[in-house]
């Protein structure tokens, strides 16, 4: 295959040659399966050039984490829209006929998180052929720009179903023979007449779904014109047709299409769950629950930042959870021991003595030493440091456990309260909770309870009981969920008898009213003051409700403390490894929320960090300009040591000069190719906006950016 050679960006097409690879074009592939296989490849790739030494094992463990991980986002993401697709079905099954003149729309509102749309619609793509009909044409405003290739596409796409089972049929024979087949004609089916000739000769008499992704990004009076014309085809030529239109806001019909054209379509509404209601969810099962690694409190505020203030898209969510798992899994060679707990004893009774010197070089487990000079031995003694490495990893994970499920009972006694302490969503006190939740919200919380009725305080505390029940069924808290039930029934009981005593008990006298001859007010107040001594006794509420609050104290804050406190934390919570060489989270800040002035401005002057190559590597100062580097990082160099103005000749004198410094040819003559190579880097870096053509003098440009 030829090579090309090209610092932009840009398209090459090779022509495919049929007699070296004896494939068909037409030949369809499984697509699923090789993107899978490249995944593993790369990921072996960039293993390889991780530390040898527990290589195997790390990569393992990504795989098995990484497709656990991927397996369960998929399935929550497909749960969740399984109640949507069943609606529309629905809808379509039932406006199968062409009994009404009006076509049957499905309007389905997706919110603004764009890049997940064309998941769902290939879904819903697959789910209609499937169940409803077979005649299924989903379009979107790329490949529609005007009406006719709007029609042209929607009939292509229509008539091209019936053949699909041939396709596939012809494709399976192809796998086995390895035969070319010929491509097939075009379909002579280019207007809505011929649309109506062929659906009459169709045996299966099913509806013809128009699907439209991206309502929005349609031509006004292309949408328009196109709603008339299918509503005329479907009241003249009997055509089935309907449509189901995407959108992203509620007014985003309003905008497109005007009343004339909106009373010819029969509507009805279909809401998706909020991004971020899913979004919820999936940190609540992938890393709430029995997930071996977790996201440490910066790189889980990093991924939430980016999906709350940039895309809202589970998509761009799932690749960053990707990209932090795979880099956990290179950088840290510690995190061979990253896995599940049935499997820590035999990968520790693999370690060397080189890598229990990894784990003791750790900084938890070196601040562990230092507050317990007792335990200074681990650093000598292999055999007891490994047992204090099983022993404390075992208690990191029911720390996680326990963890988790103390934010869940926080979510229950909290919910409602005023100021939202720890956030409204159990995602939100999950994450406040791992990055160390504030002694004021804490000590905020226990008031808010303090003042709380009886009857309150028995449901909030019958609310976390019903999360424990749901969630803890290995019984890891059953101490704590038994004292929460005493104290349920306690209040209970104070409730009954309150109510009994008031029945029984008559009114007391108003204690506020003098009896007798009237009082001044010095008399008035020292009688108040010795009636509120006699009232302000103790009540029996007043004691259960202050024991509740001293044992939430004691217990449950005990729970809540963060994961970063404990030893060996770097292995099992990604991206805490604050103080170590081994941190990711700017590499990964770089990666998911780059600035791209600076990349460029990096890439232009060192191209051998993007490259790869040591013939752009840079030995001296980081000014030095090499001839082997791309035209462009030259003239980028170049242009730096220049002012305001950059006079063209002068700069491809001093580019030439370079690009000849190597030769022993004096003669001062630039070559045409040498010209041309200066023309297209400078036309390269007025496009990356680093330069303007000047008005001022003809023959210069102006600089416009200085420093990065």
């Amino acid at each position: 295959m030829a090579t090309t050679s090209s610092f932009s960006k840009g398209c090459f097409v090779f022509k495919a040659n049929p007699q070296k690879s004896g494939r068909s074009p037409r030949k369809k592939t499984k697509k699923s399966a090789i993107v899978d296989t490249n995944d593993d490849l790369n990921a072996s790739s960039l293993f390889a050039k991780s530390d040898k030494s527990s290589m195997e094992i790390r990569l393992d463990s990504y795989k098995k984490i990484w497709s656990a991980t991927k397996k369960k986002s998929e399935e929550i993401i497909s749960d969740s829209h399984k109640q949507l697709l069943h609606d529309v079905k629905t809808f379509v099954s039932e406006n199968a006929g062409t009994g009404q003149s009006s076509i049957p729309t499905a309007l389905i509102s997706l919110g603004v998180n764009l890049p997940d749309h064309a998941a769902f619609f290939s879904l819903l793509d697959t789910t209609l052929k499937t169940n409803v009909s077979p005649f299924v044409a989903m379009l979107n405003s790329k490949e529609c720009p005007s009406l006719k290739n709007m029609v042209l596409k929607t009939i292509q796409k229509l008539t091209s179903c019936d053949s699909i089972d041939d396709e596939v049929e012809k494709d399976e024979e192809d796998d086995e023979d390895d035969v070319i087949v010929p491509i097939k004609p075009r379909s002579k089916v280019k207007t809505f007449a011929n649309l109506a000739t062929w659906y009459s000769n169709v045996v299966m008499k099913t509806p013809l779904i128009i699907i439209l992704q991206d309502l929005e990004s349609f031509g006004t009076q292309q949408l328009q014109d196109f709603v008339l014309l299918c509503r005329e085809n479907r009241v003249r030529n009997k055509l089935p047709i309907q449509f189901i239109m995407g959108i992203a806001t509620t007014v985003a019909l309003q905008q497109q299409l005007h009343h004339r054209t909106s009373v010819c379509l029969a509507t009805k509404s279909f809401q998706s769950r909020p991004s971020v209601v899913l979004l919820n969810h999936l940190i609540e099962q992938l890393f709430m629950k029995s997930s071996v690694l977790k996201l440490g409190p910066r790189l889980m505020q990093l991924l939430l930042d980016g999906f709350l203030y940039h895309d809202l898209s589970l998509n761009s969510f799932m690749m960053r959870v990707h990209l932090i798992i795979m880099q956990h899994y290179i950088t840290l060679p510690v995190s061979s021991l990253c896995c599940s707990v049935s499997e820590l004893k035999n990968r520790i009774k693999q370690l060397n003595v080189t890598d229990l010197d990894l784990y003791r070089q750790l900084p938890s487990f070196m601040k562990f030493i230092e507050k317990n000079r007792s335990k200074i031995s681990l650093l000598t003694d292999d055999k007891e440091f490994r047992l204090f490495l099983q022993k404390s990893l075992e208690a990191l994970n029911t720390y996680s456990k326990n963890f988790s499920l103390s934010c869940r009972i926080i979510h229950s006694l909290s919910d409602g309260m005023p100021d939202a302490l720890f956030g409204k969503s159990l995602r939100e006190v999950y994450v406040n909770l791992l990055i160390g939740g504030e002694s004021e919200d804490w000590e905020q919380f226990l008031r808010l309870l303090n003042v709380s009725s009886a009857h309150e305080l028995r449901t909030r505390i019958e609310a976390a009981l019903t999360t424990l029940k749901e969630c803890d069924s290995s019984g890891s808290l059953s101490d704590f969920s038994t004292s929460l039930v005493l104290f349920s029934e306690e209040l209970l009981r104070l409730e009954e008898s309150k109510k009994s005593d008031a029945v029984s008990s008559p009114k007391s006298q108003n204690v506020f009213v003098p009896q007798g001859k009237k009082l001044d007010k010095f008399e008035l107040k020292a009688q108040l003051m010795a009636t509120a001594k006699q009232v302000r006794t103790t009540s029996e509420f007043d004691e259960v409700k202050s024991e509740i609050i001293t044992w939430l104290n004691s217990e449950l804050a005990s729970r809540l403390k963060s994961p970063s406190t404990l030893v060996f934390h770097e292995i099992f919570y990604a991206g805490s490894q604050v103080q170590s060489n081994w941190d990711i989270v700017p590499w990964m800040r770089r990666q998911v929320q780059p600035v791209p002035r600076v990349a460029i401005s990096k890439a232009l002057s060192n191209p051998a960090s993007y490259l790869g190559c040591s013939c752009c590597s840079l030995t001296g100062q980081e000014t030095q300009v090499l001839s082997s580097m791309p035209d462009l990082c030259i003239v980028y160099k170049l242009h730096t040591e220049c002012g305001r103005l950059i006079n063209l000749y002068d700069w491809m004198l001093s580019f030439n000069a370079i690009q000849k410094k190597d030769d022993e040819d004096d003669n001062e003559e630039i070559e045409p190719i040498i010209q041309a190579r200066f023309i297209r880097a400078v036309a390269q870096l007025q496009l990356l906006g680093f330069i303007q053509s000047s008005k001022r003098k003809t023959d210069h440009v102006a600089r416009l950016t200085w420093g990065v």
